[in-house]
């Protein structure tokens, strides 16, 4: 909506938004890491690359960062060209494109609200996490393939459970580290989150130019969707078969009944 009163009004409010989130944290949100968890401050671990070769050190959380560098890398590809595709395939104008995100990320939000906390009680974090994978690369398969309009916002609502994959990999990502390394975790995440944004424009508007432009072999609008399921789908096989799965309490009770048997 705001990019109807002129290109550079939105890029103003988000800066006012920021601003005011940055004060919010400055002034209102409290430290949680008590000093006895805390580390002196080294400068080979402030950098992205320093970040991401510490987590190394703890088991397990390699295969975590690759399906997240994965689902990132595939799910990066809405900001890169949703606009593009969506002019080039429906002939959407700003306030179409808007308002089409705007339905996307509201009913990730009711995702999250409402069904997250009932859902992870009920099936543990791992479940919960291929979900959401799951639906995360068939949504990208559905839009690759909605030839109109209306079939986007019908990917978007059968599709919204795809919300249900970050936090749980987050979460699972989180019980692997000490509480002394947990921002550091969280800092190494987004390193991975910044990596692929500075990939994916590249790479999706690159293979949205090829397959729209005059010597595109094949004339398909909705190929970086395809692309970018197609990295979804590797990020389901790694968590599937790389990621161990979290022993639950049922899984506990029944080891001691067996072992009490046993003896």
């Amino acid at each position: 909506m705001l990019g109807t009163f002129g290109p550079r009004v939105p890029f103003f409010f988000a800066a006012g938004l920021a601003f005011v989130n940055f004060l919010i944290a400055m002034f209102f949100l409290p430290e949680t890491l008590d000093e006895k968890h805390r580390r002196r401050f080294e400068w080979k671990r402030a950098n992205p690359v320093g970040t991401l070769l510490q987590m190394r050190r703890y088991e397990g959380i390699g295969w975590i960062g690759l399906v997240f560098f994965l689902m990132t890398l595939g799910h990066m590809m809405y900001p890169a060209v949703w606009s593009f595709v969506s002019n080039y395939r429906y002939g959407w104008s700003e306030q179409q494109i808007g308002f089409s995100l705007g339905v996307f990320g509201l009913c990730g939000a009711i995702v999250m609200g409402t069904v997250l906390p009932r859902v992870i009680p009920r099936l543990g974090e791992w479940r919960t996490a291929v979900i959401g994978l799951t639906f995360t690369a068939a949504s990208a398969f559905g839009y690759a393939f909605a030839s109109q309009g209306w079939m986007v916002y019908a990917v978007i609502v059968v599709g919204c459970l795809e919300a249900l994959a970050d936090p749980p990999l987050r979460s699972l990502a989180a019980a692997k580290v000490p509480p002394s390394a947990q921002g550091e975790l969280q800092g190494a995440m987004t390193s991975i989150f910044s990596i692929t944004s500075i990939i994916t424009p590249l790479l999706y508007t690159a293979v949205f130019s090829w397959f729209t432009g005059p010597s595109a072999p094949v004339t398909f609008g909705g190929a970086p969707y395809l692309v970018g399921a197609c990295f979804l789908t590797l990020a389901v096989i790694v968590f599937v078969t790389k990621v161990a799965r979290p022993a639950t309490v049922a899984d506990l009770s029944s080891g001691v009944a067996k072992d009490g048997a046993q003896a």
